[in-house]
């Protein structure tokens, strides 16, 4: 598929990661959106918008044509200021500046499969950050998840494999495996990304 960008992430210009993906992508700067049309005969599979700051997202949520194309955001590095309120927004993908093609690749395929691409270490990121605003948590829906799902989530939320898991709980990996299935289903969300994206939105964990 042709590209309707030829912007570059790190080198990486958007001709190799459609290429590579078999994917119609585009990389645009926030400059180019003050002139972009998007052709309704050749719409992006996935969109990718570099941004510097916070405000930034505001630029691109007030694009209406954009509004039913997927978006990914890079960011430019794991420590920009308030990080952690980008994931209030709806956007697909969380990127960063310096991933490697390999990386860049799965996570495009990971949002063409329907879910939301959050880059390993900027779930830490998160994580750590979220830390700091522990004294914002609100209450659990009370019946909504058991005290060891809560539990499992808690060991999404950093990061954590099922092994991990299993051994901080003192669990079995069979016995973490049925836990995460359950909390998928109970939060109504296909993967462990969403599952911790919705906890930290309602501020569960």
């Amino acid at each position: 598929m042709t590209p309707t960008s030829n912007s570059t992430l790190n080198f990486i210009d958007a001709f190799t990661l459609s290429e590579k993906t078999n994917l119609n992508i585009s990389i645009l700067s926030l400059r180019d959106l003050d002139d972009f049309q998007l052709d309704s005969s050749n719409i992006p599979d996935l969109i990718m918008i570099p941004i510097y700051q916070y405000n930034d997202i505001t630029r691109i949520l007030e694009q209406e044509q954009l509004k039913d194309v997927k978006i990914a955001i890079i960011l430019p590095n794991l420590h920009m200021k308030d990080i952690i309120r980008l994931y209030e927004f709806d956007i697909d993908g969380y990127f960063v500046k310096n991933m490697s093609l390999n990386e860049i690749i799965s996570g495009i395929r990971f949002i063409n499969e329907g879910c939301i691409y959050v880059y390993p270490e900027l779930a830490k990121a998160l994580h750590d950050e979220f830390l700091t605003l522990s004294s914002t948590l609100q209450s659990r829906p009370d019946g909504l998840l058991t005290k060891r799902e809560w539990d499992v989530l808690l060991e999404i939320s950093r990061g954590n494999n099922n092994e991990i898991i299993a051994n901080n709980l003192e669990i079995s990996d069979k016995t973490v495996k049925n836990h995460v299935t359950t909390v998928l289903r109970k939060l109504n969300v296909n993967d462990r990304t969403n599952a911790m994206l919705l906890a930290y939105r309602k501020g569960w964990i």
